[in-house]
């Protein structure tokens, strides 16, 4: 990943750059308190793995040999050996845990290759054997013997095998047959979980874990581009190039992620990743956004000096990111009134896949920003720790914990039960989305989710109108026999609803937003609960308390066939709008800019029967969903 015209480059920017010049002496003042700090030990300080350890040997490799390298202070190089003769005196590396030996690979393929010239060959072979032993031994071991993530489409497959490709690639003179086979192995195993970036960037596992696996495949990348001068066509595949929008499009106004599933609601993944993949990609928008928060979030991965400021970052508007975006594979549709403006409005909306790995069951949920905000807010992951959280079939013990079951998302919950709810296999698909300057729409079929429960059919339509001034949230249901439905929105905003149940107004930090039942059965009325289970629901022992948060409610009569819309609209000025006329899912679209004349409406580019661009509603005339830029 280093060599000497990238150092070179480090020290130009130092010299010019204020940024560069803050990360350089983070570096340096990480790497002068591990001088005097002790060596990592072998424990596991979680209960459960050596992953906690491992990831401070990581930190403190890459810290200590970049400033070794940076500035030929041998005192950063011989703490730097200490910790890993420390790490190779260990007895094992985790292997039941492989993702803490893969890192370990990572760290010590780094730790050997940075600090060569240094090393002597004594300490060389400690590290060297260390590598084999602990690393690509047990790895071609696991490969032979079928384990799990040998074959996993998931996070644990890139880095597992990224590691192997790392310690090879740092060891592969010296041992060129051990490193060949590891190679071989690695490079066979990759693809499928590679394939999960096509067709357009998106990831499956969210938001978190796109930036876990993107963490360990870009210095793959760049490691071979260095070592070998090929990367064997891993930076030709497909949806990489465009991954970073996967980032970009996932991350509110304000700089808080559409956090489903067991993703932070805080952390800002990729970005270290994204300047290295702007620079190769030539996607000035990517380094702007690998920026973003940067100065708050010192100290940063020495990796952020190294590819900082290799390509200048160009904002999405001024680079020309359209305002909206839907990736395909994963049914995850994206929608903002601005890019310039942390008070814009904002939605993130899914369908996708409950069978996904860190998945919750949570077809139809969303988010949603405006006036700085978040109103309608993720939970995200629970404990690790909990009993059965992995457990993900039918009976898994997973769907017992509130935040992973429907009634802990944004989302319809059906009949609700001490079952899952939602199948456990179900999947969503987005079935229509437009976008105009005025407007954005996407509409999902989740009908698989409530079969169980008798339901032939849901729908449900997310909307940004009138400007991109107020959003719209619509369900249309239709069940074999009546079903009891009920609505929840996530807030951390207090809550008042007004006497007759279809209103409501949510304050936070002294902004509002009112909610407005604008179509409902009979007798629906909104509501407010803490967030916490149903009383028909699991409540095990042990679940993080949401604290500061309530839940926004629609509950009313049981109905075999229903629609219910609501308005969410953002009150800048206290001004209420005009309800908008509520229409079928069916008939949303938008109207084209008024300088473009109107195009039959399409579905994900095919016609759509009975509608034609003379058609017209309050959301009209359909123009094909936003496509990646080419």
């Amino acid at each position: 990943m280093v060599d000497d015209a990238a150092l070179a480059g480090i020290a130009e920017r130092i010299a010019c750059d204020d940024l560069t010049a803050q990360l350089y002496d983070d570096l340096i003042a990480q790497a002068d308190a591990l001088l005097t700090a002790p060596a990592s030990e072998y424990e596991f300080p979680d209960g459960r793995t050596l992953l906690i350890v491992t990831r401070e040997v990581q930190c403190r490799l890459y810290a200590l040999a970049m400033a070794y390298r940076l500035t030929q202070d041998e005192r950063y190089a011989a703490r730097a050996y200490e910790e890993m003769a420390a790490v190779a005196a260990f007895p094992d590396w985790n292997p039941e845990s492989f993702l803490s030996v893969a890192e370990l690979m990572h760290a010590f393929a780094v730790g050997y290759d940075w600090l060569y010239g240094y090393l002597d060959e004594a300490q060389r072979q400690v590290v060297r054997d260390a590598i084999v032993r602990f690393g690509l031994e047990p790895a071609i071991a696991q490969h032979e013997s079928g384990a799990s993530w040998t074959t996993r489409t998931n996070n644990w497959n890139i880095v597992c095998n990224g590691g192997m490709i790392m310690a090879a690639l740092a060891i592969g003179v010296e041992e060129p047959e051990l490193a060949n086979e590891a190679m071989h192995l690695a490079f066979g195993a990759l693809p499928v979980a590679l394939a999960q970036y096509g067709p357009d960037g998106g990831f499956p596992e969210g938001l978190t874990y796109w930036g876990y696996a993107t963490r360990f495949l870009v210095p793959i990348m760049a490691s071979l581009e260095t070592a070998v001068g090929d990367d064997f066509g891993i930076t030709e595949t497909a949806g990489l190039d465009r991954t970073v929008d996967f980032g970009i499009y996932m991350t509110g106004p304000a700089g808080q992620p559409f956090n489903y599933y067991d993703a932070s609601s805080s952390h800002r993944p990729g970005r270290t990743a994204a300047h290295w993949l702007a620079a190769h990609y030539g996607e000035p928008a990517y380094a702007w956004w690998a920026e973003q928060g940067a100065v708050q979030s010192r100290p940063l991965p020495p990796l952020h000096l190294m590819w900082q400021g290799l390509i200048d970052g160009v904002p999405p508007n001024e680079a020309g990111l359209p305002l909206d975006r839907e990736f395909e594979a994963i049914s995850t549709f994206l929608s903002r009134s601005a890019w310039n403006s942390t008070t814009a409005n904002f939605f993130g909306f899914k369908a996708g896949d409950n069978a996904s790995s860190h998945g919750d069951l949570d077809l139809g949920t969303f988010v949603l920003d405006a006036l700085g905000t978040r109103w309608a807010t993720e939970l995200g992951p629970e404990s690790y720790a909990l009993p059965g959280y992995w457990s993900a079939g039918p009976e898994g013990r997973r769907w017992t914990y509130y935040r992973k079951r429907p009634e802990g998302q944004n989302t319809l919950v059906i009949n609700p039960d001490a079952t899952p709810g939602q199948a456990v296999d179900a999947r969503g698909t987005l079935v229509a989305t437009g976008s105009s300057p005025d407007a954005s729409f996407a509409v999902a079929d989740l009908s698989e989710a409530y079969t169980a429960q008798g339901v032939t059919s849901w729908q449900r339509g997310m909307a940004l109108i009138d400007g991109r001034s107020r959003f719209v949230v619509q369900d249309e249901v239709t069940a074999s026999s009546p079903v009891e439905a009920w609505w929840f929105m996530h807030t951390s905003a207090d809550i008042d609803v007004a006497a007759d149940g279809r209103s409501a107004m949510l304050t936070l930090d002294g902004r509002r937003l009112r909610a407005v039942l604008l179509d409902a059965p009979d007798g629906a009325r909104f509501s407010v609960m803490d967030a916490v289970p149903l009383p028909t629901s699991p409540n095990p022992g042990g679940q993080t308390p949401n604290a500061g948060v309530r839940k926004l409610v629609i509950t009313g009569p049981a109905a075999a066939r229903f629609r219910l819309s609501v308005l969410l609209e953002p009150l800048p000025t206290g001004v209420y709008g005009p309800e908008p006329a509520v229409t079928d899912l069916a008939d949303w679209a938008v109207a084209p800019a008024p300088d473009v004349a109107p195009a039959d409406p399409r579905v994900h580019g095919e016609p759509v029967a009975g509608v034609s661009a003379t058609s017209h509603s309050d959301v009209v005339d359909r123009p094909p969903a936003p496509r990646p830029r080419s």
